[in-house]
Parts: C-alpha cells; sequence; structure tokens
C-alpha cells in the first residue's frame, strides 16, 4: 500500500547519498517528479506514492548505474521484496524467461515508506516498448529496464537545488499517451491498488489527466510544440504518426468506464489523493487535452 511521503525529502535523500560526480546521470521520472514539480499546489493535500522511478542516463550508462547501486548499498539501504540477484544475466538452458533479470529497488535505511528503482535511459535503436539490460552488481546479476518513449524527456528536464534532475512534466505526459495507445485488458499490474485489480493503461494515462489537471491551460497551449519539436528530434521516421496516434489511448478511456474509473482510482490513491475528482472531472479533463493539446497536435 502507498504512504504519504514528501517529494523534497526524497530528492534531498537522493542527493545526500548519492556521490556528486554520479549525480549528473541521475534523472527522476514517474509520480515523485510529477509531485516534486507541482509541490506547491499539492502542498494541502497528502501525495501517495510507494517507487522513485530514477532513470541512469545516457543510454548505456550500466557502469553508472551500478556505482550508484553500490553506493547506496553501502550507506545501508536494503533491497525490498522480489528484489534478489540472478546467478547469470540470461536463463540457463536457454529458456525464455522476460522476468528472469529483477529490477535493482532499494529502500533506505531506517524507513519502508519508499524504495528507489533504477531504469536505464533508452537508446534511439529501442524498438520494444520494453527492454532489459544485464547490470552486475556485487551479489549477482540484475536488470535496468528501459521505456522506449521515456527517451522523449531528454532536454526536457528540471534540476532541484540539491543537483538531483527530474523529468518535464509535459513529456512525462507525453511519453505515457504513446505508451498506451489502446488499452490493453492482458496488461493488469500485479499487486492490487488501495484492493483493486487496475490495468497498466488505466493508471499511465490517469496519471497524464492528473498531470493536466494541475497544469495551467495557457501552459497547456504550449504542449502541441514542444512535443512536435520533441517528436522530431527523437522519432525523425516516426514522428507525424506518433503525433497522429497520440491522443488514441485517451479516446479509448473515454469509451471505456470501467477503465476510466480505474483512472479515477488511480488518482484518488495516487498524484491527487485528497482532491476528490470524480469521473465526471478527468472526462472534462480529457477533453480541454484533447481539445488544447492532442488535436492540434494531430492535425500538425
Amino acid at each position: 500500500m502507498s504512504e504519504v511521503i514528501d517529494p523534497v525529502v526524497i530528492f534531498d535523500l537522493l542527493a545526500h547519498h548519492v556521490p556528486r560526480d554520479l549525480r549528473q546521470h541521475l534523472l527522476v521520472a514517474g509520480s515523485l517528479a510529477a509531485a516534486y514539480h507541482h509541490r506547491d499546489q499539492l502542498r494541502d493535500h497528502a501525495v501517495n506514492t510507494k517507487d522513485a522511478d530514477v532513470v541512469v542516463q545516457p543510454a548505456g550508462a550500466v557502469k553508472e548505474a551500478a556505482a550508484v547501486a553500490r553506493r547506496l548499498v553501502a550507506d545501508g539501504w536494503k533491497p525490498v521484496d522480489g528484489c534478489f540477484p540472478q546467478p547469470t544475466p540470461e536463463p540457463p538452458g536457454g529458456r525464455n524467461d522476460p522476468e528472469w533479470l529483477r529490477a535493482i529497488r532499494l529502500r533506505p535505511k531506517g524507513t519502508d515508506s519508499f524504495f528507489v528503482e533504477l531504469l536505464a535511459f533508452p537508446s534511439t535503436e529501442q524498438s520494444k516498448m520494453l527492454f532489459w539490460t544485464p547490470c552486475k552488481l556485487d551479489d549477482g546479476w540484475y536488470g535496468l529496464p528501459s521505456f522506449r518513449y521515456l527517451g522523449l524527456v531528454l532536454g526536457h528536464t528540471h534540476k532541484t537545488p540539491s543537483g538531483i534532475s527530474y523529468a518535464a512534466p509535459s513529456m512525462m505526459a507525453l511519453a505515457n499517451l504513446l505508451a498506451h495507445q489502446t488499452i490493453d485488458r492482458s496488461a493488469v499490474i500485479k499487486t492490487l491498488q488501495a484492493g483493486r485489480e487496475i490495468l497498466r493503461a488505466a493508471k499511465d494515462l490517469g496519471r497524464v489527466l492528473a498531470l493536466a489537471w494541475l497544469t495551467d491551460p495557457a501552459e497547456l497551449r504550449t504542449w502541441p510544440e514542444l512535443w512536435r519539436s520533441a517528436l522530431r528530434k527523437r522519432f525523425p521516421k516516426e514522428h507525424t504518426g506518433l503525433a497522429a496516434r497520440a491522443g488514441d489511448g485517451l479516446r479509448a478511456l473515454l469509451a471505456d468506464p470501467d477503465a476510466l474509473d480505474q483512472a479515477r482510482h488511480s488518482v484518488d490513491i495516487g498524484l491527487l489523493a485528497g482532491h476528490g475528482l470524480n469521473v465526471a472531472n478527468l472526462s472534462a479533463v480529457a477533453a480541454q487535452l484533447l481539445g488544447l493539446v492532442l488535436d492540434p497536435l494531430a492535425r500538425s
């Protein structure tokens, strides 16, 4: 179950535990980055999250990821349940097991309110939605997952006073939209979310709507050009099709009452806990996002 954490404290903890020469390789993404960016708006409400997604960049920075993990372990951070090494980077006997390598998930000593998960920055050649890069630590082999569209955040980051970078919410929203151009009912989050089974697409698209709700309409109007430019740079051969399809998943969510209610549930127990948004509110936010951002993007 998620617990209330202060995003400012988490960023300060990372800056304290990670050596200065390695901080340049860290990029915080996900709910924690969004909560920090909108911390003033969320100050009077509980922000529920559990994991801090930390991307190690640039692409292929396996050595740097291992150095960060070793430093955290040396400072007393412990692996969470289900985080354990494997003796080899690939399953023995050549068998196919996509979950053979476990992600590096560590929690700081003295608290179980959050944990850090290390991710790899995707290369421009990555075609799979999710790719695992083997990473060897002192006790064995782990995996660094990289998500294809997360590469869009390159060049669109912010930095905290403590020197830790985080992804711009606008680009995280675009990455989530492109990752879910349909509602895949076979992709269900393994752990119950506050007692409820949730589709991965519903949770991630719900986060898009939460980010849009937290963003001023005047700023939303700048997103089409930001997204257009980012798509051209990151996917020069695909940007036109991606721009045209970016809103497909959101439209599918609006047409699926059950998935839409799951999205509402996700934001209600997560980034927008305590704000009391209902399905009608989320539908209005979706309509605004389509009208101000996604339709102009597709027309371009």
